[in-house]
């Protein structure tokens, strides 16, 4: 831990982050745009030899089609497997000849592309990610091949009770919504996806005007645009189609889905909307939270559910802003049996943070918390460069990081109460549930309960 402290200060020290009286500065990319509308964002750091390049395209899960759930990231998986001048061995191999690190992420709001590398070999590595972004080839075996790959992880991911219970919630919350499935899709949807699918997905949304391209480390920023220019500059641009999104629908009364499994844990969702990543109360929120289950052994849910009642092993509560509303899920896994007693304690938690002030050590500690633990988002140039992209994604303004910290710094009791108000619904919730019914009896007043 003192190496990764160590490590880490040497790195926001150089790119001007730690001040002399330990107080934080944002920093601050050169921000570039190309003819074709692509977004270069740069940070020097002349620490350690290393570059990393963050690629960002407005292409997540949400742009699926109805009935082509998974069909972005099945798109941004084939990517890698061959362009019009580069087969798959040929980038696999140019990558780890290198030691480069590159790596793929479909997210539910976009696709994150990453590759990290020696600042010698930068040159050599960049074109084959460049290339693979602006002229993939969609094989037609390659493509048969990962399908079958996606299609036997949706089979294994469906036997982790935790992973199904979580899932069910998610459908129950979203409804027709783009967000109720999971970001790799499900078998029946998968299985439909063809060759012309994963093409025209990516002639829609791979696009200059559709990405964001962030670069840290050991540079000089000249270099680094003009190595873009000569490999994107002439990527064409184009009108990208707006996303026409359903309405999520309302909670309107407590339901329960109960999932029978013959096991002794219930794994256990509860929950309703969230915010917008762009919400004002997110730094209320984020303090809340903490607080309520997100801290860890310092947060409510463990020390009543855990600790004081011995419930449960794991148990938070968790909130995933995006660009539409995003989920608020309070977790746990407890026994079969004591499921009621365990969704009684997460509701009466709710109720308590909402109708009593917080205390003032636990307030603190929250905004301690928080604040000691933002540099390390800026561990190292891979991360800092995708923060980057985050402001980027969510239009979060240039100054953001400076006035995320102000602002959480300046949350009080009252605004944990009004963020608590607001957003929990000890009420009006969902739950999800996979379990053993012949164990779980749920005796909730008003709730619903529907067995599957």
């Amino acid at each position: 831990m003192r190496k990764t402290f160590f490590a880490a200060a040497l790195f926001l020290a150089a790119a001007g982050m730690v001040s002399a009286q330990n107080i934080w500065t944002p920093p601050q990319p050169k921000r570039i745009s190309l003819n074709n509308g692509l977004t270069i964002l740069l940070l020097e750091n002349r620490q350690l030899p290393v570059i990393s390049m963050e690629v960002m395209v407005r292409a997540g899960s949400i742009t699926d089609p109805a009935g082509y759930a998974g069909l972005a990231n099945f798109t941004a998986e084939m990517l890698p497997k061959g362009t019009s001048s580069r087969n798959a061995l040929d980038i696999a191999e140019g990558f780890d000849f290198v030691g480069a690190q590159f790596s793929i992420k479909c997210d539910y709001d976009a696709t994150f592309f990453s590759l990290t590398t020696l600042a010698r070999d930068f040159d050599k590595t960049a074109p084959a990610l460049f290339d693979l972004l602006s002229r993939p080839a969609f094989d037609s075996m390659e493509t048969g091949r990962l399908q079958g790959e996606l299609l036997s992880a949706i089979e294994a991911k469906g036997d982790r009770p935790n992973t199904q219970s979580a899932e069910a919630f998610i459908q129950l919350l979203f409804g027709g919504h783009p967000y109720a499935h999971p970001v790799m899709g499900d078998a029946e949807s998968v299985s439909r996806i063809s060759r012309q699918d994963l093409s025209g997905h990516h002639k829609k949304y791979y696009v200059p005007n559709n990405c964001v391209i962030a670069v840290a480390g050991d540079f000089k920023s000249s270099r680094i645009k003009n190595l873009i220019e000569q490999n994107l500059g002439k990527w064409p641009k184009r009108e990208v189609p707006g996303l026409d999104l359903p309405r999520i629908p309302a909670i309107e009364g407590s339901r329960a889905l109960l999932i029978e499994r013959q096991i002794n844990q219930a794994y256990i969702n509860l929950g309703f909307l969230g915010p917008k990543r762009n919400d004002p109360d997110y730094q209320a929120i984020r303090v809340m939270n903490y607080i309520l289950g997100g801290g860890g052994f310092v947060s409510r849910l463990v020390k009543n559910i855990r600790m004081a009642q011995g419930l449960a092993y794991d148990v938070d509560s968790n909130y995933d802003p995006r660009t539409d509303f995003g989920p608020y899920i309070l977790s746990v896994q407890t026994k079969c049996a004591s499921a009621d007693t365990a969704v009684k304690s997460l509701i009466a938690e709710m109720r308590r943070i909402q109708q009593e002030p917080v205390s003032d050590e636990e307030l603190q500690e929250a905004k301690d918390y928080i604040r000691g633990s933002y540099p390390f988002r800026f561990e190292t140039s891979g991360q800092t460069a995708r923060q980057f992209l985050y402001v980027e994604l969510y239009d979060l303004g240039a100054d953001y990081f400076r006035q995320d910290m102000e602002k959480t710094l300046a949350v009080t009791k009252d605004d944990v109460m009004a963020a608590a108000r607001k957003y929990l619904k000890p009420d009006n919730f969902l739950l999800a549930m996979v379990t053993d019914t012949s164990q779980t009896k749920l005796n909730i007043p008003g709730l619903k309960i529907e067995k599957q």
